[in-house]
Parts: C-alpha cells; structure tokens; sequence
C-alpha cells in the first residue's frame, strides 16, 4: 500500500475514533459512577471479609476453595473462592465467628475472627498440602466433563491427562475434542468449530490475552500443553457479560506460575513431538519464571510410522515471569510465540498454508484493604499471520494485530456480588485475496469501546440469577443484555437446572472459502458496511452427581445468527467471488455420563447438532432459478459420540479414546466444461479446447462418509535419582480405520486421515 493510501487510510480512522470519543466518554463515566458507588453502597452494609487464598508451597492462587463463617460448628455464612483465589463475604452480622477454608488436598486452615458494625476486614490464607490425601488419587465432586456451573466448564491439568495423545503429556487441544459440540474437520488444520459456529467466533484468552488461532496445524496440539496450565473456563455458549466480541464461545486458559522453591526442569520426545521446560526462582524468590519450548517432528517420522510422510510443522516458545512478594497482589508478563506451516493433503505439493502467532501482555490482580473490591488489569498486544497458496496459482495473505487494555472488578453491595468493568482496544486488518474474495491489499481497522456489568442474585435458597449487560460505544454502539440462572429444585448441589439467555456480536470478522472442505485459511476484516454478526443464544440443561462417583448431565440449546459474512456461489468451481451474507439457525443437545473411583476414571458424551444457513444471491436464480437456497454449512456434524477412559493398573496407567462422528457436507461436481476467455485475445476454438471448469451442484447437497478411531496409551512411571522417567507407548487409530479428511472435486482424489500410527515417548519429570 503506498504512502498516500496509507496517510489516507488512517486519518479516516483518526476521524471516526474522535466521532466515537463522546459515545465511549458516556460509557466509561457510566462505569466509572457505578464502581464508584460500589463501596459506599456497601459501607452502609453490615460486616464484610475478604481475601485471597493461596498454596503455600507454589504460592498459587487456588480455586474452588470452601471459605465459611461458622459460629457453634454450624456454617452462617460461605463462599468459594474464584480463579484468582479471591473469596469476598458480605451482610455479616457482628460478632465472633470461626473461619475456615476447605479444599480437598490441603490442610484445613481455622481462626477465629470478630465483626464490629460494619466492618471490613482482609484476611489471606494459604494453605498447606495434606499429604496423607497426596496417598490416593482424589477427585473434587464440582468438576468434571459432566460438571457446568451456568455453562462455565472448569477444565484442569488432571482432565488434560485422561485423554492418550502422541506426546508425554496431556493436550488441552484433544481434550476439547472429546466435548459434545466441538467439532473438527480432521485431525489436521487447527480448525475448531463450538455449537454451529465457525473458528473466527470462538475467543481463547491466555492470561487475559487474545490469541487468533491458538491450535496447531497437527489437530492433537495447542498452545496448551499440560504441563503449562493452570486451569480452564471454557463456554460452548451462553457466557456472561465478562466476554465480548465474539458469537460462539469462550475458551479463558490461565498459564501456570514458575516453581518458588527450586529450579526444575522437564524434556519429553516422541516422534510427534519433542518439548522442553524449565522454571525457578529469581531475585530471591520473589520472582518466579517460567520457560518452554515445543517442536513437531512429525513431518521427519511419518514416513517411517505411517508409510506416508506428512508435511506439517509447528513450534512454539513460552516465557512467563510472575511476582510472588505478595499475596494480595500479583503481577504477572507473558510473552508467546507460535508457528504452523504445511500441507494439508500430503499429496497435492502445490498447495500449502501457514500461519504465527505473537503476543504479549502484563496482567496485575490486587485487593484493597480499605475497599471491598478485587481488581484485576490487563494491558495486551497480539498479532497473527496467515498465508496460503491453492494449487501453485493462487497465493493469499492475511495479517491481523490488536493493542488492547481491560479492567475488571468483582465487588459487594450487601450480599451480592457485582462484577464490572471495560475494554479498549484497537484492532488493524490487512489482506490481499485478489483471487479469493475479488479484493486485493485492503486495509481494515476497528477502534472499540465497551463496558459490562453483571450481578449474582439469590432468589430464595435455591435460585441464582446473574443478570448481566454489555454497553459497547465503539466500534458500532449497542446493548447485549445476558442472564445465567441455576435452580436447586429440591435444594441439593447435587441436583440442578441451569440456563443461559444472551446477545452477542461481533465486529471482526474471519473468512474462508467454504466450499472447499481443506481450507483452513482465514482471513481477518471489519463487519462489511459495519454490520456486526449477531447470534441469539438460548440454553437449558439438567446436571445430577449419583453418590460419590457417577455424574451425568443434559443440555439443548438453540442460536440464532445473523448478517454472517459467506462467498457469493459460483456454480463453477473458482476462487474469484464476492462477499454475502446469510442467516442461520443452531439447535442441539448434549448429554454426557461421567463415572470415577480412586484407579478409575470415564466419560461417555453424545451430541446431536443442526446447523442451517439461509442466504440470498443472484447467483442461486442463474443457476437453480430460486433466489434464496439454504444449506448446511461444512461444519454441520449431525451425530457425534466420544468415549474417554483411563485405569491405573498394577504400576501401570492405561487410556482409551474411541471417536465417533457422522459425515460433513460438501458440494457435488454436476460435471466439466471447456471455457474460453476472450477478454485477452481471440481463441481459434477449433484447434484449442479452452480451460476445464468444474461446474457444482447446488451447495452442500452431500455428506462425507462417517469417521470414526480408537486411540490407545500405556505408561509406567520410574523414581530416579535426578527425577521420575515416565516410559509410553501407544497407537493412534489403532484398528486403521481409512477416515476420509476431504475429496478434492479437481483431481477425483481422495485425502484422508492419519492411518494407523503407533508411538513411544520418554518423559523425564522433577519429582
């Protein structure tokens, strides 16, 4: 782009930016005078504490923690603490009380405390690991694959584990996998579809940092490994006001602190990959980091595991640094790079894709004494790079960077918690798909602000309602109003209805040709005409714990979208096109039966899925003679079963993946035709036959044949002296089951899957 189109380009954007100015002032005010007014609301109140809870051995904040007043052994008040171990109770009526914190694997901690007339007190614990229950494999009863807290699922290291990957350690990648509602297109490509969405309307977060595409071009792989997570929110739909900007789902991964004690090391390799990690102290321990490094080798092995080579390649590189000085004030920097590159049909050597990842962001969280308030602040910048070549002809491009700031709060007034705050940000877009989309070296950029607010409300003894809203100023000003609610019909935890209601939208779009099944790229520009996707969410769903072990839930839902950028249809087969837009429609259901003992632990999960568009186009007349066609997207999995099971076995740990999931559409070829192009020079149409075109059929009138595999993994751990060997051997699609990934309609040619595969890996741990 030429300096005057530059110049041009962003002095627009500086105009619009001020044009929105009084919008955002409007909406930061309303948000600055609603958190201000949080503490004297609440000084008004009765008696309230608050505190962080940590482990005093990594000086980790810890979740899920049981925090309660007691007075005479009877609990008066509780609470648990969330992600940042913040715990916060309020209306305390003055007195003596007991205090107590309670995790399954820590030592309970007990002290007594007294309330005057309203007052505040801050009390931090950490607690230390009971090692008497380190003896036995211990599971907590709120979490699980069967386990939603109002369509929050609580994914932990433990969970990553259960599920055989070709690698030492567990990935957060295959574990989504296992999840009725997620959907994948093959074991390759990175692509992740939640609910009827597409990949561009899913957010991940690391640390609070948004990262564009955070899964390898391997489908077994992300940029979550095991060994560097700490713990996982993630949202198939129906999340609250906290998140915005995206339609489909949340993906909110916190990235473990270094050890505090020791410098530690671990090397893993397998000939799918092969990862290093290291961490520590430093500046006397009040600084913790964090290193790893990870690289694919599965493009140097393939040909002698599989017989076929398969060229795809991924890395990536992690640090994290984190200050430990303090427990009620944590700040930590991350910084992470990743890169993909390959071929997704090992045969078609002219077509390739790749794309890198680049981010960073410094994140603080910290309570004040004098306010009942948790703050938590975050400063990010990331950027994403993607290119691809179809057929050695065609070449496309697509860079995205975004600079964002965000604050969030969690307060009291009374009784209820108030969680609020506020995001900024600006977003740059630039692509060239002169071949793909008709438009060549466009430049996009959003300028967004937005604000939120939600409440948890008790309604009775049994009822919970989080009304929530998010105000947006910029980039387009508008309102999503959201509501979670869960009912304890018979006033038992383990026994409850839960529900979600939201709008969301989103301004930034990802697009992709969809009609070819293969294609993973994705390019990233503002709504057209500033339209943002819109979709309806609605949720409903049951969830029951049976004695200690067995757990099962049932969730439908139903979404409803709107203005989604798709190709204008060609009824020939070529990747010159125009932008549309189409509406759709989602419904489904998901069921999952989860049961654990001590060497025990499995889960069967079945969902059913109905994913609809609905678009207008000329085109449709020309060919099919009707304006409006409506179509399943190639994401459309009607069927999909996952079994998950691991057993410890004599000294040995053992796990099963059976997958199961019906065909995805595609378009059929009606046939080929002979076309000259008379634009450029005359044709003697008696000595040439012109250029073969493929001519389709009317969109995704087809299915792929069904797909399904069965993984299996074997591992025995050794106490060494420098550390614990972990020794694995497993195979992937064990029975070689001949799955097809996609059939190329130019060539005839089918490509399929990753066929029977068997591994080793050799794992060496600190103990």
């Amino acid at each position: 782009m030429s300096a005057g189109v530059g110049s041009t380009v962003w002095a627009g954007r500086c105009a619009r930016a001020v044009r929105v100015v009084h919008a955002s002032r409007l909406v930061v005010t309303a948000v600055a005078l609603a958190l201000g007014s949080i503490p004297v609301a609440a000084a008004a109140q009765q008696a309230t504490v608050q505190g962080i809870v940590t482990a005093a051995s990594t000086r980790s904040p810890l979740e899920g923690v049981l925090v309660v007043l007691e007075v005479g052994g009877e609990q008066a008040y509780g609470t648990y603490t969330d992600r940042n171990g913040f715990y916060q109770i309020g209306g305390i009526r003055p007195g003596t009380y007991s205090l107590r914190g309670r995790l399954i694997g820590y030592v309970q901690h007990a002290q007594e405390l007294t309330f005057g007339p309203d007052e505040r007190l801050t009390v931090s614990l950490r607690l230390d690991t009971d090692p008497v229950v380190l003896e036995g494999i211990v599971v907590s009863a709120i979490k699980g694959a069967a386990i939603r807290d109002q369509g929050r699922q609580v994914v932990t290291p433990a969970d990553l584990r259960f599920v055989p990957v070709p690698a030492g350690a567990g990935d957060l990648a295959t574990y989504l996998q296992t999840l009725p509602g997620v959907t994948t297109q093959g074991d390759r490509g990175g692509q992740v579809f939640v609910r009827g969405g597409t990949p561009s309307e899913n957010l991940v977060l690391v640390d609070g940092i948004p990262i564009y595409q955070p899964f390898h071009i391997l489908g077994f792989f992300s940029v979550f490994p095991e060994d560097l997570v700490s713990s996982v929110d993630f949202y198939a739909g129906g999340f609250g006001a906290r998140y915005s900007g995206r339609t489909s789902s949340v993906l909110d991964v916190h990235m473990r602190d270094g050890n505090p004690n020791e410098i530690r090391a671990m090397v893993s390799a397998s000939p799918f990959i092969v990862e290093g990690l290291a961490e520590g102290p430093a500046a006397g321990a009040e600084v913790v980091w964090l290193a790893s490094v990870r690289r694919s080798l599965v493009e140097e092995t393939s040909g002698a595991l599989m017989g076929t080579t398969q060229p795809l390649t991924f890395e990536s590189q992690l640090f994290k640094v984190t200050s430990t000085r303090r427990d009620d004030a944590r700040c930590s920097a991350l910084a992470l790079r990743t890169s993909d590159r390959g071929r997704l049909d090992p045969h078609e050597k002219q077509s390739r894709v790749a794309w890198r990842n680049l981010l960073g962001g410094l994140r603080c969280v910290t309570q004040f004494e004098s306010l009942p308030r948790l703050l938590e602040v975050n400063f990010s910048f990331t950027s994403s790079a993607s290119e691809a070549v179809s057929r050695g002809s065609s070449k496309f491009s697509s860079n995205i960077w975004r600079a964002q700031h965000d604050v969030h709060t969690t307060s009291m007034i009374g009784t209820i918690p108030i969680y609020a705050g506020y995001h900024t940000y600006l977003e740059d877009m630039d692509y060239n798909l002169a071949e793909l989309f008709g438009v060549q070296g466009t430049d996009d950029g959003i300028f967004g602000v937005s604000a939120y607010a939600e409440a948890a409300l008790p309604i009775g003894s049994r009822i919970e309602a989080r009304p929530g809203v998010v105000l947006t100023a910029s980039p387009r000003p508008g309102v999503e109003p959201r509501l979670r609610a869960s009912w304890e019909p018979w006033g038992r935890p383990s026994e409850k209805v839960q529900g979600a209601f939201g709008l969301y939208r989103q301004h930034a779009v990802g697009t992709s040709d969809m009609r070819d099944v293969s294609s993973v790229f994705v390019a990233w520009m503002g709504a057209p005409d500033n339209v943002p996707i819109e979709a309806l969410h609605g949720m409903l769903g049951w969830q029951q714990t049976i004695g200690t072990g067995l757990r099962w839930s049932l969730e439908g839902y139903y979404k409803r979208l709107r203005d989604i950028p798709v190709p204008v249809w060609r009824g020939v087969a070529q990747f010159t096109t125009e932008l549309g837009r189409a509406d759709g429609d989602v419904y489904g259901a998901d069921t999952r039966i989860e049961y654990t003992t001590q060497s025990f632990h499995g889960f069967v999960g079945y969902g059913y899925g109905w994913v609809q568009y609905q678009a207008a186009q000329a085109e449709f007349s020309t060919w099919f003679g009707e304006p409006v066609q409506s179509y399943h997207p190639p994401h459309d999995r009607r069927h999909q079963v996952n079994a998950v099971a691991n057993w410890e076995i004599g000294g040995f740990e053992a796990s099963a993946r059976w997958q199961f999931g019906s065909g995805l559409p595609f378009t059929r070829p009606i046939g080929f035709d002979e076309a000259f192009d008379y634009t450029k020079n005359l044709h003697d149409v008696h000595a040439g036959l012109g250029t073969m075109r493929l001519l389709l059929e009317k969109p995704y009138t087809a299915r792929l044949p069904m797909v399904h595999r069965l993984d299996l993994a074997l591992e025995r751990g050794f106490d060494l002296s420098v550390g614990r060997l972990l020794l694995q051997a497993g195979v992937v699609n064990a029975y070689d089951r001949r799955n097809m990934f996609y059939y190329d309609l130019f060539t005839g040619r089918r490509a399929d899957q990753l066929p029977l595969a068997p591994y080793a890996s050799v794992t060496l741990r600190p103990r």
